[in-house]
C-alpha cells in the first residue's frame, strides 16, 4: 500500500509534467504562428490567432504564465505590425504594443474569470452532493430508530459491554453475572415500561424506563435507555444511556438518537447524564443541554435548555 504522502508527491510531479508538456506545446504553436506572419508576406495577418496561446496558458497554465504569454505575444505582434508598416516611431511602437497587452490581457482575464467560475461550481457542486448524501445518511439513520422489543434485550446488553470496554459506561457491566441480571431486568423494563432506579437524591425508586434501538440491515447499530426521574410518575425523562456499535461508529448513528431523543420529547423537561468531557457532553451541549443539575458515580446531569 503507498502511503498518502507517497501518492500526493506522484500526484504532484504528474501534475509538473503534464504543465511543462502545455508550456512546450503553447511555446511552439508561439513560434510557429510568428514565423507564419514574418514570412508570409504583408498579404497575410496573424495577430488573432495570438489570442489562442493566451487563452491556453490563463486556462491550463499559472496566472504568472498567462502573463508571460500576454508579453510574448503583444511583442511579436507590434515586432511585425512595425515591418509590416515600416514604421520607424518608437511611440507608434510602444502604442502598437501597449494596445496589444491590452487586449490579450482581456483574453487572459476574461478566461481566467470563467475558470475561477468553474471551479467554484464544482466545488459548490461537491458541497451539494455531500450535503445530500449526509441528509440521505442522517435519513436512514433516523428510519433506523425504533422502541426496543423484548427480543432486542440481549443485544443491548452486549452494546452495553461494547461501552463498557470503550469507556461510555461504567465497566462494572464487564461482569458476565451482572449480564444477566441486566439482560433479565432490561427484558422487563421493555415489557413493563418501569424498573427500579438509583435517584440522585439517593435511594430507590421505580420509575418509567424507556429502550430505543437503531437497526440498521437487520443489525442493532445502536441504543439509548431513557428513565424517568422519580416515582411520581412525571413527563421528565433522562438519557440515562447511548451506545453505538463500534462498526458504525462515525456514520452518525449517536446524532440521530439525540436529534430523536430532543425532538420526540421535545415539549418536556430532558435531562442527560454522560461523563465529564466527553464527546457524548460535546454533543448534547450542541443540543442545549447546558445546564448543570447534580454529580454522581463519575457522571454529571446537565438539563436541557429551552
Amino acid at each position: 500500500m503507498f502511503s498518502t504522502a507517497t501518492l500526493t508527491a506522484a500526484r504532484n510531479k504528474l501534475l509538473k509534467l503534464e504543465a511543462s508538456w502545455v508550456l512546450s506545446g503553447l511555446l511552439l504553436l508561439e513560434v510557429m504562428l510568428y514565423c507564419l506572419d514574418e514570412f508570409t508576406g504583408p498579404h497575410s495577418f496573424y495577430a488573432p490567432f495570438y489570442v489562442f496561446p493566451v487563452a491556453f496558458s490563463a486556462a491550463l497554465l499559472s496566472q504568472r504564465m498567462a502573463v508571460f504569454f500576454v508579453v510574448l505575444s503583444s511583442l511579436a505582434r507590434a515586432q511585425v505590425f512595425s515591418q509590416f508598416f515600416q514604421a520607424g516611431s518608437l511611440l507608434l511602437l510602444a502604442f502598437d504594443i501597449v494596445q496589444s497587452m491590452l487586449l490579450y490581457g482581456a483574453i487572459a482575464v476574461l478566461v481566467m474569470t470563467v475558470k475561477s467560475m468553474h471551479q467554484r461550481l464544482l466545488r459548490y457542486a461537491e458541497y451539494l452532493r455531500a450535503n445530500v448524501r449526509l441528509m440521505r445518511q442522517q435519513r436512514r439513520n433516523r428510519a433506523s430508530i425504533r422502541r426496543a422489543l423484548p427480543d432486542d434485550a440481549d443485544g443491548i446488553v452486549r452494546l452495553a459491554v461494547s461501552g463498557a470496554q470503550n469507556g461510555d459506561l461504567s465497566e462494572d457491566i464487564s461482569n458476565a453475572v451482572l449480564q444477566r441480571t441486566l439482560a433479565t431486568a432490561f427484558r422487563q423494563g421493555i415489557v413493563e415500561g418501569q424498573t427500579v432506579r438509583h435517584t440522585w437524591a439517593g435511594g430507590q425508586q421505580k420509575v418509567p424506563v424507556e429502550f430505543w434501538v437503531s437497526i440498521i440491515n437487520g443489525r442493532m447499530a445502536g441504543f439509548f435507555m431513557l428513565y424517568g426521574v422519580d416515582n411520581q410518575q412525571g413527563s421528565e425523562r433522562e438519557l440515562h444511556a447511548m451506545v453505538v456499535a463500534d462498526e458504525y461508529r462515525g456514520l452518525g448513528i449517536g446524532a440521530a438518537m439525540t436529534d430523536f431523543f430532543c425532538m420526540h420529547f421535545k415539549n418536556r423537561r430532558l435531562f442527560a447524564a454522560c461523563k465529564t468531557g466527553s464527546n457524548m457532553m460535546k454533543m448534547l451541549s450542541r443540543r442545549g443541554f447546558n445546564q448543570f443539575c447534580t454529580a454522581e458515580n463519575g457522571y454529571v446531569i446537565i438539563e436541557r435548555h429551552n
